[in-house]
This record gives C-alpha cells, sequence and structure tokens, in this order.
C-alpha cells in the first residue's frame, strides 16, 4: 500500500520547502566562496542572487501542497479501483452469500422506490399551476365542520370585501352532454367565473379564456376546452377555435385550449363554461354548491386568510343571519385539499416500507457480520502488513457499496412490477395517480437508497472488524470468542423481530378493519342492482313535466325488458352522490340554531322496492303521491331519532327544501325506513330524507341539473347482462341522450371499499415479507451460532451433555433475542397502531385481540426458524469436532 502524502514517511510541506531552499542556498554559497568571497559575503550574494525568498517559498509550498493532493487523488483511485475489483472478486467467489444480500436489498429498495413513486406524483410532485402554494381552497364552516360549499351571496359577499386573496373565483363541477358533428358523449366539466384562470396563473396555449363580459347571462355561450379533450375528440386540431358544440343541446363556441396536465382540482375537467350568475343567484345565500378558489396576494399567507375569512364570516352572521347563523367561512391550501384524504394514508405505507427495509438491510448487516468472521485471518493479516483502520473500513465499505449498488439495479425491475401492482389495486380516488412512474426523482431517491443501506448495513460491521486483536486473530483465525460480534448480531435480530411484530401488528388492525367493513349492513341489498346516470338536456326538456313524463316513460320500458325485475329512478343513489338540505320539525322554532343537516332523495315510487331498503314504519312511495297531492315525506331512522328522539314519526311534519321562516312549508312524515349507508361503508349514517320525485320544488331541477339515477333489478341476480336493455330503452325514447356511469352496485361498493382494501393488501403483503425476512435472519444467526460452537457442543456431547442440554444451549440464545424483540415489538405495534387510528373503522388501534394474536403468530414462526438449527446441533459428532480442532 502507498504510504499517505501526508503521513510519517513524507516531511510535511512546509519542511519540505524550506529544506530545499536552503540546500539551494547552500550550494550557491559554497560557489561564490571558491571564487574568494568571504562566508557571510558568500552567503549574502547567494541571498542576492535567490530574490525575493518569500514569494518563492510560498509559490513553491502551493505547488507542492497542489503535487500532494495529486497524489492523495492518484492513490485514492487507485486503492478505489483496487477495492471494486477485490469486492467483485469476494462476490464471484461466494455466490450464495452475494445472491441471498442482493435479493434481499432488491426486495428491500424495490419495494421502497415503488410506494415513494405514487408518494412523489400525489404528494410531492409540484402541481401544473402557477405557485401552487399560494392557491387558497375557501369554504364554508358548519357547526363547526369544515369544508362546504359556498352559495353564490356568499361568495359575492365575500369578493366585494377579502383582501388577501386576490382574484377570487368559483366554480360548480358537473356532467354535461356534449354533442356537435360526432357521437354525443357525456364529459365532465365545470362552470367558473371569468376570475377563475388568473387564479392559477395559467394561459391557453391556443385562443383565449372568456371575459368578464362574457360571464353574464345571455353573453355565456362560449367554452375553452381541455388539452385532453382536444386532442381525443378534434385531434388537436387548431382549427377547432370558433367551431359550434352542444352543451346540454345550447350551442356554445370554443374559444381556446388549456395546455396539458392544467386540472387544479384532479376531478379530470373536459371543459370549462362562464358561471354567468343572474341578479337572483347572486342575491342567493342559501344554496350551498360553489368551489371557491383564491390566490394569496405578496406578502399574505395562508393563516391571515383564514383571519380575514372569520371577520367576513362574522360580517355574513350579521347581515343574512336568517341563512348564515352558526356559519363561517374559513380557507385551506388548495394542494392541502386536494391531497388530504390521501396523505396520511401514502405516508403512513411509506413508513411501513422503510421498516421492511430496515428489516433487509438488518439482514444484510448479519449476513456480513458472518462473513466476517469467516475473514478474521485476512483482515488482521493486512492489519499486521500495515493497513490501517480507516484504510479496512474504506475496503468493508466499498465492498459493501459494490452490493448495495447490485441491489439498488435489481432493485429498478421490483420498483417497476410493484408500482404497476399497486397501480392495478390502488383506489379510484387517490389523486394523480395516474403520473406515478419512474422517473428522475424516483431514481435519485433510490440511489439515496442505496448509498444510505450500504452505510447502514456495512458501516457496523466495518467498524467491527477494524477492531481486530491482531494476536488473537492471527492465531485463532476467527475461531474464538467472537463475543462482540455475537452480541451485535443478536441485536440486529431483535430489532429484525420488533420491526416484523410492528409491521404485522398494522396489518392486522387494517385487515380487522376491512373485514368489519365488508360486513357492515348497507341498509339494501346491492346483489343484482344495476346504476345508471340519465342527463335530459336543459333546452330540450324545459320545466317540471315534460322532464317528468320522459323518466316516468324510461322506467316503463326498461321494467318491460326481458330480465327485469324492476325499476326505479333518484336524483342521487347510494354510493353515487347527493346533495343535502336544512330541516327543522314543526314544533320547533324556525330559526337556523334549530336546523337538523340532512342528506336528500328524490325518488319515484317503486325506489324503496326496487333497493330493497326494509320500511320500518308507515309506508313508502305510492303513483298518489304526485303533485296537488299532500306533500308527504319519508325519513330514515337516523333523521326520526334526531327530530322526536323516542316518538313515533309518523305522521309529523317538517319544513324543508322550500318556502322559508316567514312562510313555512310543511311536508308529513309518511314512512321511515332503514339507515342507509350512502357515503359508503367507511363513512358513518346521517339523517336523510326521501320525497316522491313528482313533489319536489321546481327549483330543484337545477340541482339535479334534470338528470337522475336510474336503479334497475335483475330478475336473475345478473345485472350486467340487461345494459343492453336499458340502453335500447333509452334510445327508444330519445337517441341524441347517453347513459352513462353505468355499473353494478355490487361493483360501486367494491371501489367504495377498494381504499381500505388496497391499505390492508399493501400493509399484509409487507408484513409477510417482513416476517420472512425475519425468520430468515433468527435462521441465520442461531444456525451460524452453531457452526461458531461446534467444537463447545462437542465437548459437552463428550462430557455427558444430554440433547436436553445441548437444545437449552442452543435455542435458548435464540429464544432470548426473540423474545426481547417481541417486548420491544409490542411497544412499537401500539404507537404505530394509533398512527393508523385514522384509517381504522370498528377496531381499536390497540386491540389485544390483534396484537396477541400477532404476538403468538411471530413467536411460532420465530421458534420454527430456532428450533431447526437447534435440532441440527445434535448431529454434532463429537469425535469429528475434536479431531479437527
Amino acid at each position: 500500500m502507498s504510504p499517505d502524502p501526508k503521513g510519517p514517511l513524507r516531511p510535511p510541506v512546509e519542511k519540505e520547502v524550506d529544506e530545499e531552499i536552503r540546500h539551494h542556498l547552500e550550494l550557491r554559497a559554497q560557489e561564490y566562496e571558491a571564487r574568494g568571497l568571504a562566508p557571510d559575503a558568500a552567503r549574502s550574494a547567494a541571498l542576492r542572487r535567490f530574490g525575493d525568498l518569500d514569494g518563492f517559498r510560498r509559490l513553491c509550498r502551493r505547488l507542492a501542497q497542489g503535487r500532494n493532493r495529486e497524489w492523495r487523488r492518484r492513490e485514492w483511485l487507485g486503492e478505489l479501483r483496487q477495492d471494486v475489483f477485490f469486492a467483485i472478486r469476494q462476490m464471484l467467489g461466494q455466490p450464495s452469500f452475494t445472491l441471498a444480500a442482493i435479493l434481499t436489498l432488491a426486495l428491500g429498495i424495490g419495494a421502497t422506490a415503488g410506494i415513494f413513486a405514487i408518494v412523489h406524483a400525489v404528494l410531492l410532485k409540484p402541481f401544473a399551476y402557477r405557485e401552487p402554494e399560494r392557491v387558497a381552497s375557501v369554504h364554508t364552516v358548519w357547526r363547526g365542520q369544515r369544508g362546504g360549499n359556498v352559495s353564490a351571496g356568499n361568495y359575492v359577499y365575500a369578493q366585494e370585501r377579502v383582501k388577501t386573496l386576490s382574484p377570487l373565483a368559483a366554480a360548480s363541477y358537473t356532467s354535461m352532454n356534449l354533442a356537435d358533428d360526432g357521437a354525443p358523449e357525456r364529459v365532465v366539466g365545470a362552470s367558473v367565473t371569468h376570475e377563475y384562470f388568473e387564479v392559477f396563473g395559467v394561459a391557453p396555449i391556443l385562443g383565449r379564456v372568456f371575459t368578464r363580459e362574457e360571464d353574464a347571462p345571455g353573453h355565456d355561450q362560449v367554452v375553452v376546452l381541455a388539452h385532453g379533450l382536444w386532442q381525443r375528440r378534434y385531434g388537436g386540431d387548431r382549427a377547432v377555435i370558433g367551431r359550434d358544440i352542444r352543451l346540454g343541446g345550447v350551442p356554445h363556441k370554443i374559444i381556446g385550449v388549456m395546455p396539458e396536465g392544467f386540472d387544479p382540482t384532479v376531478d379530470q375537467q373536459a371543459l370549462w363554461k362562464p358561471m354567468a350568475f343572474t341578479p337572483e343567484r347572486r342575491a342567493m345565500h342559501d344554496e350551498h354548491f360553489l368551489e371557491v378558489y383564491g390566490r394569496l396576494v405578496p406578502g399574505a399567507d395562508i393563516a391571515q386568510a383564514n383571519s380575514e375569512m372569520d371577520s367576513i364570516g362574522a360580517g355574513l352572521r350579521r347581515d343574512h343571519a336568517k341563512d348564515f347563523a352558526e356559519a363561517g367561512l374559513g380557507a385551506n391550501r388548495l394542494t392541502d385539499v386536494v391531497v388530504g384524504p390521501s396523505r396520511q394514508r401514502l405516508w403512513l405505507l411509506l413508513g411501513a416500507v422503510g421498516l421492511v427495509l430496515l428489516i433487509a438491510c438488518a439482514n444484510v448487516a448479519n449476513l456480513l457480520l458472518a462473513r466476517g468472521a469467516a475473514r478474521t485471518r485476512e483482515l488482521t493479516t493486512r492489519a499486521a502488513l500495515g493497513a490501517g483502520r480507516g484504510r479496512i473500513v474504506r475496503q468493508l465499505l466499498t465492498e459493501s457499496l459494490a452490493l448495495a449498488a447490485l441491489g439498488g439495479a435489481a432493485a429498478l425491475v421490483v420498483a417497476q412490477l410493484v408500482l404497476r401492482g399497486l397501480l392495478s389495486i390502488a383506489p379510484p380516488d387517490v389523486p394523480r395517480l395516474a403520473e406515478a412512474r419512474i422517473d428522475g426523482a424516483v431514481m435519485a431517491f433510490m440511489l439515496l437508497l442505496v448509498i444510505a443501506s450500504s452505510a447502514f448495513f456495512g458501516l457496523v460491521p466495518a467498524l467491527q472488524a477494524s477492531k481486530l486483536d491482531l494476536r488473537t486473530g492471527l492465531i485463532e483465525g476467527g475461531r474464538g470468542s467472537v463475543g462482540g460480534r455475537d452480541r451485535l448480531r443478536r441485536a440486529l435480530i431483535a430489532a429484525e423481530v420488533a420491526l416484523a411484530v410492528t409491521l404485522l401488528a398494522g396489518a392486522g388492525l387494517l385487515i380487522r378493519s376491512a373485514r368489519h367493513l365488508e360486513r357492515l349492513d348497507m341498509g339494501f341489498e346491492p346483489t343484482g342492482l344495476l346504476s345508471a346516470r340519465i342527463s335530459l338536456p336543459e333546452a330540450a326538456y324545459p320545466g317540471h313535466e315534460r322532464p317528468m313524463q320522459t323518466f316516468a316513460r324510461i322506467v316503463e320500458l326498461v321494467e318491460g325488458r326481458p330480465g327485469v325485475a324492476s325499476a326505479a329512478v333518484s336524483s342521487q343513489a347510494p354510493l353515487v352522490g347527493g346533495g343535502s338540505n336544512g330541516l327543522i320539525p314543526e314544533g320547533r322554532p324556525l330559526s337556523i340554531e334549530n336546523v337538523i343537516q340532512s342528506r336528500s332523495q328524490f325518488v319515484a315510487a317503486g325506489y324503496f322496492e326496487t333497493m330493497r331498503i326494509p320500511v320500518r314504519a308507515g309506508r313508502g312511495f305510492t303513483g298518489d303521491d304526485r303533485r296537488g297531492a299532500p306533500k308527504v315525506m319519508v325519513i330514515n331512522e337516523a333523521l326520526a331519532r334526531a327530530a322526536w328522539p323516542g316518538e313515533s314519526a309518523i305522521g309529523k311534519r317538517i319544513s324543508c327544501c322550500e318556502g322559508g321562516p316567514d312562510r313555512p312549508v310543511w311536508k308529513t312524515v309518511v314512512g321511515v325506513v332503514a339507515d342507509v349507508r350512502t357515503r359508503g361503508p367507511a363513512q358513518p349514517v346521517r339523517p336523510e330524507f326521501y320525497l316522491p320525485l313528482d313533489q319536489i320544488p321546481v327549483g330543484a331541477w337545477g340541482w339535479t341539473r334534470s338528470g337522475l339515477t336510474l336503479l334497475v333489478r335483475a330478475r336473475d341476480g345478473s345485472p350486467g347482462a340487461i345494459v343492453p336493455a336499458l340502453r335500447s330503452a333509452l334510445k327508444e325514447v330519445d337517441p341524441t341522450t347517453p347513459l352513462f356511469d353505468v355499473m353494478t352496485m355490487s361493483d360501486r361498493l367494491t371501489r367504495a371499499l377498494s381504499t381500505s382494501r388496497f391499505s390492508m393488501l399493501l400493509t399484509a403483503a409487507l408484513g409477510i415479507l417482513g416476517l420472512a425476512l425475519a425468520a430468515v435472519g433468527v435462521y441465520g444467526v442461531i444456525a451460524y451460532f452453531v457452526s461458531q460452537k461446534s467444537r463447545e457442543i462437542g465437548v459437552r456431547v463428550a462430557l455427558g451433555a444430554g440433547a436436553s442440554d445441548v437444545l437449552r444451549l442452543v435455542a435458548g440464545q435464540g429464544f432470548r433475542v426473540v423474545g426481547l424483540g417481541l417486548a420491544i415489538g409490542t411497544l412499537g405495534a401500539l404507537g404505530f397502531g394509533r398512527a393508523l387510528g385514522g384509517l381504522l373503522v370498528g377496531v381499536s388501534p390497540n386491540d389485544p385481540v390483534t396484537l396477541v394474536s400477532v404476538v403468538v403468530l411471530l413467536a411460532a414462526v420465530a421458534a420454527g426458524a430456532v428450533m431447526v438449527p437447534a435440532l441440527a446441533a445434535l448431529r454434532v459428532d463429537p469425535a469429528r469436532v475434536l479431531s479437527e480442532g
């Protein structure tokens, strides 16, 4: 090995330069003395001849330092090259060890990178608009619950007063029938105020956005297309600007196309058209249907915006107490609103896979410790020949980095497979999921994982090897006491067991939560039920009578088709969506303090029978519940309890949906039906009421956009087979209206459960992987212990030790380590359970059944991993072992 330029074999630069200069001056002085000058005069002449001595000394020192740096660089590169080639030889010479380590690292790093790709796409990747951190979402706060929509009147009120958010825009998202020269289709679009595009700071790539003048009734028949719709339907034709299309039967002119990726709320909007508030709508404070967005002005932050919204909310409560008592306004960053529901889940999943990576690294560290014990003579020989501790550590770290690099290369394949698998089972409500891929950011993260992993599993064994005692290592060659290394291996195994317990406990909690959701009674029978949406163009079906007659005709035709048992229509069926209204039971003061916020559904006769929703008291609707007849209502059990606790609701009256405090419109409760989990099994039951479709307020057709859900019960339980019959019936009534959002209720329920199933499946897979790695680690440590203690075991057997003594010696080592890991893991599981609390339904974060089951399972697996090498120890031949010693 080359000496260090700074080491004892090479003098310091300062001394080296001074010696060279002194020697040169002595030679020059001797030359002058030979010419006859006195010694002092000769030295003076030599100094004068030399010139600027201090300047030359500084120059020489700089040159020498540069030379030494170059020597060190070459020496370091040479040593690195030696270490890399030596690491490759080591790996090729031990293929079983190399393959085990690479596969372990590939699983850990690849799984972590695959999940990080989703975390990066959903949570970390910037949104495709200007300064997304400065865009806020404004919402209504109702009785402490945040996130409600905003009415048009409240939006206008806030817009006139807000200072921290400018501009302030409103949007209402819905689906629309789009028709032109091609086939009609249903698209997701938005009605937005003209400030909308300015809030997000994105200009169109083609044409323009609409103006303030166009955002007004009578001038609003313009539309801006999303890039995806422009490419898909119009082939990216730039001549599309100025082209006429029909939205809901109303002509609109295309004036612009937005850039690719512009989808601020991740709702896959296909187009935007002007909101065009009427004066009446601008004055309404009780219809909350708007999403409101604003851009923070320079110098303002979200806390200041919230403070200002508190003040504006107080003004609304003062000026519009009839509609806004007990309510307020608040603001959040839009990015937090969009990704909020997925944030906790994804970070927890990334943390869980990080635990798997730690287990994998601990396993590799144990492999390296075992290999280090076998290399004791080699390393001590190197040290005896002059290799310093740092040199040995660097060599072993290079070997670890080379091993991690190969594991990282294999992890690329694993990451791709993991990502594809995750995307195939991921729930549909995760925003921006389609953008997840193994890109530069994920590759950089994988590189960090490779470096960090190599440091984790390589540094401790390297430092352990650098502490070798030369005499012991050369004489015993690693066969003697390796107590320090054994303690370290046992500590790593205890950590693996603890991490595995934590992972399995989390998986167990999510499994129990998912099973609880699957067993919940939804309140209706989803099997054999098909749902589909129909939206009649408002221009072609004005008013109330004609849409009602058309939907009645569609139901009549569908019920006459083969295979159909019954059919009905609803404004919003379970698992499809729905609005809400405030109700006040008769006998309470008609003030907003007494409002019971309830989910509303407008349904036709036969709805409860088709859905198979049990009627608990009274009756459902009949054909006699029509316009002009007494106004009636059916409520669920939750609303009955809230309105009249402990009393019968039948015959009681409720004011809702029309009229006001000065002129209430009462509706008589004629039936109470079972609670339906309309928002999915994971959401709590809310108060809910049903109105006969023919008795809903005329203005309610604006709420439903004249669109209803068609529900069809199949006669033989196979709803998918009757879809063609539905389409033919609709085509017979109106061939220009598409049937969309067609799905069986069983599939909708599966989709509603997909989020919990996704978390359950992923954590269960990670838990099983962690369990397998921990079991392999336990087995490896005990097997290594047996190999190191074979001589001692042979001596004990030769001296009369029985099988039970040998088992106690060997198994005791494993069980003590496993027991410590189980104890630490139990504490970790309790903490992990609390972190999962927001994702659990129907199970406690500290569920004792889950925790005990996990501990028993891991203890059983670990016991098997301990007993296999322990039983192998019984086969040690004392004569052979002693003769080899």
